[in-house]
C-alpha cells in the first residue's frame, strides 16, 4: 500500500503545503493565505488543510512548521515574531488530528532538512547551514544528518546582533539580522531614502533591475548586512555548505555576490576553508518539503 508524508510551512503570509510518496515526490501541493483573525481560526484552517488532504490520500504521517519558539514539552508555541496571534497558544489542544504522528518543528529547521535531504553528497557534510529569506530571516542547523536544536531548542540565528543601535525588531529587540535582512528590511530602507512607501519588495526589485539608483541601493544595503551575518555564522559554526532559500533568494542576482563578497572579507575563517555557498534548489518549496521528508523519515 503506497505511503504518503503531509508537509504543512506556516509563513506570516501564507501557509504552503503539500503531499510526498515514500520515494520524495510530491503529488500535490498547495498555498493558503494565513488566517490571522483569531487564533481559533487560525488552527480551524490548519486542521481544515489536514483533512482535506487526508480524505484524499489517507496521510501516514505529518510534519507542521511554525515561524516561532516552541516548547515541545508543553506543545506551546512561545513568541512567533511575525505571528504574534498564535504566541503562547497550545497546539496540542488545537490541532485535532489524533490518529497519526505529528511532528512539530522550526519552520526554518523543517527548510534545511528539506534542503538537505535531496542533497548528492549529504554523507560526505559534517554541517549544513540554512538560511531562508521572507517576512524574517530564518535559520536552520544540520549536524551529521538531522537538525540541531541546540539545549533547549531555542536557536533564533535570524536575531542574533548586526546593528547594536540598528532597528527595532518584530522580536522586542534592536539590530537583529531580521530587522534588515527580510522583506520588512529592505522596504524600511527604501522608505528611509525615497520617502516612499511599497506593499511588496519586488515592486523594489523591479526597480533595481532597471537600474534605479535607490532600489540598488536598498539591496546593497541588504547585501552588506546578511553578508555581515554570514561572516558571524560561518565563524561559529564552520559549516561545510550555506544554502539561501526563501521568496526573496529570487532576487538574488541583486545581492548574493555582494554579500558573499562581504562574507569573504569579513570572516577570520574564510581564506582557510570556504564553505560551499549556493542557492536552494527547493526555493519556496524547501519548507513544506523538509516537513513531509521529517514525517517520511522519523519513525513511529
Amino acid at each position: 500500500m503506497k505511503e504518503f508524508f503531509l508537509g504543512i510551512d506556516i509563513g506570516g503570509t501564507n501557509i504552503k503545503s503539500g503531499i510526498m510518496d515514500r520515494e520524495g515526490k510530491i503529488i500535490e501541493e498547495k498555498t493558503n493565505k494565513t488566517i490571522k483573525d483569531s487564533v481559533e481560526n487560525f488552527y480551524k484552517n490548519i486542521n481544515e488543510i489536514i483533512s482535506s488532504y487526508n480524505e484524499k490520500y489517507g496521510v501516514k504521517r505529518i510534519g507542521i512548521g511554525f515561524p516561532a519558539l516552541i516548547d515541545y514539552k508543553k506543545g506551546v508555541i512561545l513568541k512567533a515574531p511575525n505571528l504574534s496571534i498564535i504566541d503562547n497558544s497550545e497546539y496540542k489542544r488545537y490541532i485535532t488530528d489524533k490518529n497519526r504522528k505529528i511532528h512539530i518543528d522550526n519552520d526554518a529547521n523543517f527548510a534545511a532538512y528539506g534542503e538537505y535531504s535531496i542533497l548528492e553528497n549529504k554523507n560526505e557534510l559534517s554541517t549544513m547551514l540554512f538560511i531562508t529569506l521572507g517576512s524574517g530571516l530564518g535559520t536552520g542547523i544540520i549536524i551529521k544528518g538531522d537538525i540541531y536544536h541546540g539545549a533547549k531548542n531555542f536557536i533564533e540565528g535570524g536575531h542574533i546582533i548586526i546593528n547594536p543601535e540598528g532597528n527595532d525588531c518584530a522580536c522586542g529587540s534592536h539590530g537583529c539580522i531580521e530587522s534588515e535582512v527580510s522583506s520588512t528590511g529592505i522596504k524600511r530602507y527604501y522608505k528611509r531614502i525615497t520617502g516612499t512607501e511599497v506593499s511588496d519588495p519586488m515592486e523594489i526589485y523591479k526597480k533595481g533591475e532597471k537600474g534605479e539608483v535607490s532600489a540598488l541601493k536598498a539591496f546593497d544595503n541588504f547585501a552588506y548586512y546578511l553578508g555581515i551575518g554570514l561572516a558571524s555564522y560561518n565563524n561559529l559554526l564552520n559549516p561545510d555548505m550555506i544554502v539561501i532559500g526563501g521568496g526573496l533568494s529570487n532576487f538574488s542576482n541583486l545581492f548574493l555576490d555582494k554579500a558573499i563578497k562581504i562574507l569573504s572579507e569579513r570572516s577570520y575563517i574564510y581564506g582557510y576553508y570556504k564553505p560551499d555557498t549556493r542557492l536552494s534548489k527547493l526555493m519556496n518549496k524547501a519548507g513544506f518539503y523538509g516537513a513531509a521528508s521529517y514525517a517520511r523519515d522519523k519513525d513511529d
